[in-house]
């Protein structure tokens, strides 16, 4: 995964989030994936390219049809990316404020 910005605007559409969804443990057409959406052929199109350009999914061409996957070495990534902001616990604090350390609000 060489930008993680792109996978974050990526997924920052709620179509392509629900296109993710959908590829969950499975390899779909993209005819397949349109009949989940009242969009056009085109929009689903487009989604899927910039899903592929974050690489969040695969394509692979047989024959006349193109099928779409998950990712799943991206997915890894950002599994190892969150893995240190997942807590399972309290959270240590850093250190306690005093009144004069903390005049103006920070």
């Amino acid at each position: 995964m060489k930008n993680i910005s792109k996978v974050f605007k990526a997924l920052g559409d709620p179509t392509r989030l629900e296109i993710v969804k959908l590829l969950v443990g499975k390899e779909m057409c993209v005819c397949d994936i349109i009949d989940s959406f009242q969009v056009s052929q085109p929009t689903i199109s487009h989604h899927l390219r910039t899903l592929k350009q974050a690489e969040l999914v695969r394509d692979k061409k047989e024959g006349k049809w193109i099928y779409y996957s998950l990712n799943n070495e991206t997915f890894k990534e950002l599994e190892r990316f969150f893995g240190p902001y997942i807590t399972c616990g309290s959270v240590e604090r850093v250190r306690t404020c005093g009144e004069e350390d903390c005049k103006d609000g920070r």
